[in-house]
């Protein structure tokens, strides 16, 4: 069963970033994710309703830690595909992010699977390939570096939630994007950036959310049950 979290989480990602890559080519990233997240929050609240949930103080408060540090992460993210290139950026920061949460589980005593190894190991290959652009010059290490910060925080909030217990179902995740729409909120306010998107691009946004949400529902609930290293 934890298989099945971790393909329905392995597929929200992806096409939760393919819409959101595909909205922020036409409006601001940090708008985008704003409205990815009010999205997701609604959704996440939606599940509510069909997944078995007890509030429990110390699970939302790992949620609303995860909140944060993704909400770090995602600034960290676009601070780097601005100053550098996507070919380097989201490989290494996908990479560091799963790569965080299953050394935390080998650590306290999970086993370390054969695939996972594999997976490492295409993965650097790839970040390696990736990184050789002579257009780029010093912007890969800048990539490099915006791409491990990112993907450790992003790491850090896979973490927090895989500590969660399973009677909290999906509050976990509710807190978590709640708590990053509001540091976001706070962050595009100061910096007068718009906090929603236009017309044009809202629904592919709140659709990004969605699958976001329920990615981030299915990552939480499949290691409430089963081991990170089969669901990341």
């Amino acid at each position: 069963m934890s298989i099945v979290f971790g393909l329905c989480f392995a597929l929200g990602i992806g096409t939760s970033d393919f819409l959101g890559g595909f909205a922020t080519r036409r409006q601001h990233a940090l708008t985008v994710v704003l409205g990815m997240l009010v999205g997701g929050v609604v959704m996440a609240a939606l599940l509510l309703t069909v997944v078995p949930s007890a509030f429990r103080i110390e699970d939302v408060g790992l949620g609303a830690a995860s909140g944060l540090t993704v909400g770090f992460a995602l600034m960290a993210m676009f601070h780097g595909l601005a100053h550098s290139s996507p070919a380097v950026v989201s490989p290494l920061a996908a990479l560091v992010s799963t790569l965080l949460p299953i050394g935390f589980d080998v650590l306290t005593g999970a086993e370390l699977q054969g695939l996972v190894i594999v997976g490492v190991v295409v993965g650097l290959v790839g970040i390696v390939l990736s990184s050789f652009s002579p257009d780029l010059g010093s912007a890969v290490k800048v990539g490099l570096l915006w791409g491990l910060i990112a993907g450790a925080l992003f790491g850090s909030a896979l973490t927090f939630l895989a500590g969660t217990s399973e009677a909290s179902g999906v509050w976990p995740a509710v807190s978590q994007r709640s708590v990053a729409l509001v540091l976001l909120f706070v962050v595009a306010s100061q910096q007068n950036i718009p906090r929603f998107p236009v017309r044009g691009v809202r629904i592919v946004a709140l659709a990004s959310g969605v699958f976001g949400s329920l990615a981030v529902a299915a990552f939480a609930v499949g290691t409430q049950r089963g081991s990170i290293t089969q669901v990341a």
